[in-house]
């Protein structure tokens, strides 16, 4: 399963890349530190997910998921954030998940292996 990643904090981008790199049919297939051209680059690498940490308003957050809906290939996408608050608010832009920065890794660890497994299901990959 391909997983696009966006990352503003170095550290988390670490971590994530090494529990990711660990696992048996995930690969992170782009990186990037910023947002402008995000879509550009999910519409030439296709990734199966994408896993966004990056402060963002509610209004940038619908803005951005507006682009990554309108994309032919649409990623599932993972909101990491530290703050609880924007639960509602990023999933009601379409965000498929939200998950704390601060919870254990295997919280992100099970969603991407149920999306390896959807994906697998569905003959995807």
């Amino acid at each position: 399963m391909r997983i696009f990643l966006v990352c503003k904090d170095e550290r988390l981008k670490l971590a994530v890349l090494m529990l990711i790199d660990n696992q048996p049919g995930l690969v992170v297939s782009g990186i990037s530190d910023r947002l402008e051209g995000l879509a550009k680059q999910l519409e030439t690498t296709q990734p199966d997910v994408l896993v966004i940490e990056w402060p963002l308003s509610v209004a940038a957050m619908q803005i951005l998921m507006g682009e990554i809906q309108g994309l032919e290939y649409r990623p599932r996408v993972i909101y990491l954030s530290n703050k609880p608050e924007m639960r509602e608010a990023v999933k009601g832009a379409g965000v498929n998940f939200f998950v704390l920065t601060n919870a254990p890794p295997d919280v992100l660890l099970i969603i991407l292996k149920d999306l390896q497994s959807s994906l697998i299901e569905q003959g995807a990959h």
